[in-house]
């Protein structure tokens, strides 16, 4: 998806308490007012009307934030009814401290979707818990919305099913892209620049590091390889622990492994986080009580267990496996031998195709098995 960099989003805030509508003023614009609109309402009932507003004027809407209380119930359908204006906005309903009867009806609006996230009020100036939420509800908002940081570029045909490939593996993975269409005028005006005349597509553009790289029409394994994050394994390394598979149960496998000292291997062929990693929201892993992305919980998953030292093979799969001397020997699909003294296997699971030809061509062209969030903006 192409993005307009330049624009500034917007934080949209509905309260009828003066008092606590000045507070939540003053603490969004000292935090915030750099690089988001803050946009102020006295009354949810004109809360539908200040959006509109926003979204007329080019605005992209980021949060919508509405005072909702045990005395006013009804304010979670106002913030309900912001999805039918703007389906990308996160509504967030912000409590007072202590009303402990509102929060059931929070919740439940939370589970039906009528809201996305709520927030304690801020009784204070620098109140960090109230950030700290804020903060992640923009965060999220920005990785699905896109406008930031990219650190690959992917140029091709937009309903091509290799550009869809790569849009979900990247996502996935947690690196943030920007797509251009090699048809449109950005998208020619990118290949010219690279010195590529009809090129094969697509082409990736690697945009970090000391030299910007382009690969043409590049495989998984070649993308991966050119990123410089896997260091070879001498032949006689052997491993304490190899993990095949990094959905949630081998990157925790890792985690614990690794923590506990022991030389740790993860082998994946596709996507950190697996099949969870296409969740837009995960709301039933311990922890995260506010419900967590798919691709955040497996970044943060697969940080962790970076750090305690697990090494990682990315874009391979295990060809076979035998057992020699009391060692896992796994031979990888590029040719290379693991040699582990524990193997866990967590390959998870895979969509089954329907195997009609017709779909098949469209695959990936308005036909997806699982389709990932970076689907979700797509025209």
């Amino acid at each position: 998806m192409e993005h307009d960099q330049g624009v500034k989003a917007a934080i949209v805030i509905a309260c009828r308490d003066a008092a606590v509508r000045e507070v939540l003023e003053q603490e969004l614009r000292k935090r915030y007012g750099a690089d988001y609109h803050i946009v102020v309402s006295d009354h949810p009932a004109e809360l539908e009307i200040r959006v509109k507003e926003v979204l007329a004027a080019g605005t992209p809407v980021a949060l919508v934030i509405g005072e909702v209380g045990a005395q006013d119930p009804d304010d979670i359908e106002v913030l309900a009814a912001i999805r039918a204006i703007d389906p990308t906005a996160s509504r967030v309903a912000a409590v007072r401290w202590g009303e402990f009867e509102a929060a059931r009806p929070l919740f439940d609006a939370v589970t039906v979707g009528k809201i996305d996230h709520w927030v304690v009020q801020p009784v204070q100036a620098r109140d960090e818990g109230f950030h700290r939420a804020i903060t992640g509800f923009l965060s999220e908002w920005d990785s699905r919305h896109g406008g930031g940081f990219e650190a690959v570029w992917v140029i091709g045909e937009r309903w091509s099913a290799r550009s869809q490939e790569l849009r979900d593996t990247f996502s996935r993975n947690g690196i943030p892209i920007g797509f251009y269409d090699a048809a449109a005028k950005r998208g020619r005006q990118m290949l010219g620049e690279l010195g590529l005349v009809s090129p094969e597509l697509p082409v990736v553009v690697l945009r970090f590091g000391e030299k910007r790289s382009a690969l043409v029409n590049p495989s998984n394994l070649e993308i991966a390889d050119a990123f410089g994050i896997m260091t070879p394994i001498p032949a006689d390394e052997v491993f304490d622990v190899a993990v095949l598979g990094a959905g949630p149960a081998g990157l925790a496998a890792a985690v614990y492994a690794s923590s506990e000292g022991l030389r740790t291997v993860v082998v994946e062929q596709e996507a950190i986080g697996g099949q969870a990693g296409t969740s837009s929201m995960i709301r039933n892993f311990p922890g995260f009580s506010q419900g967590v992305s798919g691709s955040t919980l497996a970044w943060e998953a697969w940080q962790q267990a970076w750090l305690f030292g697990t090494t990682f093979v990315y874009m391979r799969q295990a060809a076979s496996l035998s057992n020699e001397d009391g060692h896992y020997r796994l031979r990888l699909s590029d040719g290379a031998v693991l040699t582990a003294r524990t193997l866990v296997i967590t390959t998870g699971a895979s969509y089954r195709r329907l195997d009609v030809p017709a779909l098949e061509k469209l695959q990936g062209r308005g036909v997806f098995y699982g389709a990932g969030v970076s689907e979700a903006p797509a025209p």
